[in-house]
């Protein structure tokens, strides 16, 4: 059974950044021998099926004395065994930067940034990590940006701030935040700007999952007769683990995210789900497929997996980012930056094409 181990190591952050859904933060951190034991459950129920372990946090830095250890025994067990971090990186000390420096090919590092000095400081609370370490040592692990409505007027700025650093970048909207007309203004602005951008610099490659570029899964609307869809915890198999021993559905049921009491009655309420809960109109949405629903965040705002809070904080923004998506994709078709030997691909910009048309209509604009 291929699947993935991720190991919620701390409860800590030193930041304090505006869009955070880890709202229950406190000082708990994962100790080694709980690491281990969990690792040796693992490995001997199937060690061949486990196919990357991931340290989360918190900030897994916080908690950075038990790294080195569980990496050496997780490549004492499987030499060649991809471990990942996802870290703000401003707790960074040279003996940590020697350390993962010397493990760069079997342990990627990836910088969570929202940008220039000053976006990341008005998000974030600091300026700027290291960049240079970063792209030295992982130039090929894309830093992750979070697009934030109340500084989302400097996000085309940011992003060619980090493509001018010589990084990838990934990331999307910020999940649980309210996105109002005037932040839906500023985003279809700098939106725009960066389609105008992306057809100017071909070798940059379009941040995605701003840019949801997979059209070919849009219209898939569900009729009457389709089974229904299991919920994403068991359509995907990753094995999560909070500081606690009990294995979660994913991170976003633990208590960092959740709280106590949600988390008890969230583990329950799951245990009894045995389809995907969506909304009504959400369900006929031509966009559903890169509209994520993440029904643990709609528990955690809502103590409800059926309020989509997409729905209700970020709708008229996923259609704006949609909107530009399929623009881009048009664009690189007239451009003949598109396979068109591949029928998905083709599939895409037909579709691309039709949303494009219904936008303009105005039929999906609320």
């Amino acid at each position: 059974m291929k699947r993935s181990i991720l190991l919620l190591i701390s409860h800590s952050c030193n930041l304090t950044c505006k869009y955070c859904y880890e709202r229950f933060k406190d000082s708990r951190k994962m100790t080694l021998d709980r690491a281990i034991e969990i690792l040796e459950r693992e490995f001997s129920e199937d060690a061949e099926g486990i196919t990357n372990v991931d340290l989360l946090g918190g900030e897994p830095l916080s908690n950075y004395s038990i790294i080195p250890h569980i990496c050496k025994w997780i490549w004492e067990h499987n030499p060649q065994m991809q471990i990942f971090i996802r870290t703000n990186g401003t707790l960074l000390s040279g003996e940590m930067k020697n350390w993962f420096s010397r493990h760069n090919k079997l342990l990627g590092l990836g910088l969570s940034i929202d940008g220039t000095p000053e976006t990341n400081y008005f998000n974030r609370g600091v300026k700027e990590a290291d960049l240079d370490f970063f792209y030295q040592y992982w130039p090929d692990v894309p830093v992750k940006l979070t697009v934030f409505p109340q500084s989302v007027a400097s996000l085309f700025d940011s992003l060619v701030y980090l493509y001018g650093r010589g990084f990838n970048v990934t990331g999307g909207l910020a999940q649980g935040v309210k996105w109002n007309k005037e932040a839906c203004s500023i985003l279809n602005r700098q939106m725009e700007k960066l389609v105008d951008y992306y057809l100017s610099n071909p070798q940059i490659s379009p941040i995605e999952p701003l840019f949801a570029l997979g059209f070919e899964h849009a219209f898939e609307i569900p009729t009457s007769g389709q089974p229904s869809e299991k919920p994403c915890w068991e359509r995907q198999i990753v094995h999560t683990f909070d500081c606690e021993k009990e294995m979660l559905p994913c991170h976003m049921f633990s208590t960092i995210v959740q709280g106590k009491e949600k988390r008890s009655s969230i583990l329950k309420a799951a245990a009894d789900l045995k389809e995907e809960k969506i909304d009504a109109s959400c369900r006929e949405c031509p966009i559903r497929w890169s509209c994520t629903n993440c029904m643990a965040m709609n528990y955690q705002h809502f103590g409800d997996f059926g309020i989509n809070i997409n729905k209700q904080y970020a709708c008229s923004a996923h259609k704006i980012t949609a909107y530009w998506s399929a623009s881009l994709l048009a664009s690189f078709a007239i451009k003949n930056r598109i396979d068109f030997s591949a029928s998905e691909k083709v599939n895409a910009v037909r579709k691309a094409i039709d949303y494009l048309k219904i936008y303009e209509n105005g039929k999906w604009i609320s």
